[in-house]
């Protein structure tokens, strides 16, 4: 009797033990490095705009073909240090001229059918190329000053930029339903050397 009652304790006592728990783990793998940026290309230095002359303007093609029927004016003789400049298809002519310290300055001559715009958007085309502020209609016609081109009146616009480096001389002629626009620009020194000759040299000129 002894030994059943100690076998039957024994496997009480192992039966009644709790089953052995199994511990999960998760282990979370680290996280890929971000890959590297591939380091930007550098961007090549831009050259700095040359302190050249203003923009010219921006016409459209059928403005164009019109213009190119115009006749070129039958020209005075050049006033001196005034040398042709390279061949332009929107231009009747293109003239490099000089002045103190060697200063250029250069000279164009277009024509468009119409008024291309009209007054106060020439004029302020012109300011902004050498970073001046539009200028209202009132200011404008109060700057227009008078001179003669072949012995048609025409109005003479003088604008100098706020830094006194780069200036605008430019006159407009209306004849036949057309502008004529005849614009020195460049340095100050050259543009200022030149004003009475190119005042003088439109005067003697004659538009076809």
């Amino acid at each position: 009797m002894r030994p059943l009652l100690l076998l039957s304790a024994s496997f009480l006592a192992f039966g009644c033990k709790p089953a052995p728990q199994i511990a999960r783990y998760e282990v979370k793998s680290e996280a890929a490095p971000a890959a590297t940026a591939a380091p930007a290309a550098p961007v090549a230095a831009q050259p700095a705009p040359s302190p050249a002359v203003a923009a010219p303007m921006v016409a459209p093609a059928s403005m164009k073909a019109e213009a190119a029927g115009f006749d070129a004016p039958k020209w005075a003789k050049l006033p001196a240090g005034w040398s042709v400049g390279p061949e332009n298809s929107m231009r009747k002519a293109t003239w490099i001229v000089s002045g103190p310290n060697d200063s250029k300055a250069e000279i164009a001559v277009t024509v468009f059918p119409g008024s291309v715009g009209g007054l106060t958007a020439n004029v302020n085309r012109w300011r902004g190329q050498i970073g001046l502020p539009s200028a209202s209609s009132d200011q404008i016609v109060a700057s227009a000053k008078t001179v003669k081109v072949g012995g048609l009146e025409s109005q003479r616009f003088v604008m100098t930029s706020a830094d006194g480096k780069k200036s605008v001389d430019a006159v407009m002629t209306s004849k036949d339903g057309a502008t004529w626009f005849f614009k020195m620009n460049g340095e100050t020194a050259a543009v200022e050397a030149n004003a009475t000759a190119f005042v003088a040299f439109l005067s003697a000129s004659q538009l076809p």
